[in-house]
């Protein structure tokens, strides 16, 4: 009886389109929301990224003079790390007001730096930024690269 019922709702063209249109609906609506997720993760490290060229720009033209260009790359976006409460058997995040507890915010991890500025092709300049800039954010002096403008 059910099957008979269902087959009749299957064989009408109007309700297979209905279906079809809802699933589809569905799926989009799944794909917009991470889409949504992506995107936000995407401006949060350009927005990191640019800061941090912003500070790079300010200390290297202290340090040589005139214009200089910085590229940042960031491997991916902050991470939040919450309270937990800890038991043998469980682990459970600590709430306040219903919102979990952030015990610290990492920032996220640089890549690598690219520094264009006057005399970059100086060894002693190069070694002096690369130093800086290694000590400064954690990044190995391979993943950072000086040379001159031109």
């Amino acid at each position: 009886m059910k099957n008979e019922a269902l087959s009749k709702i299957l064989k009408s063209k109007k309700t297979i389109l209905v279906l079809a249109a809802a699933a589809l609906l569905g799926v989009l609506l799944m794909l917009i929301g991470n889409t949504e997720k992506k995107t936000d993760n995407i401006d949060e490290i350009s927005e990191y990224e640019a800061h941090v060229e912003n500070k790079i720009e300010q200390t290297v033209e202290a340090m040589c003079g005139g214009k200089v260009y910085v590229i940042v790359t960031a491997e991916y976006g902050k991470e939040t790390q919450y309270a937990k409460n800890k038991t043998a058997e469980s682990e459970q995040t600590v709430l306040s007001s219903g919102s979990p507890v952030a015990v610290r915010t990492v920032a996220p991890v640089i890549k690598g730096i690219t520094v264009v500025c006057k005399n970059g092709g100086d060894p002693a300049v190069c070694r002096r930024i690369t130093e800086a800039l290694a000590t400064a954010y954690g990044v190995s002096s391979a993943r950072i690269y000086v040379t001159s403008l031109k």
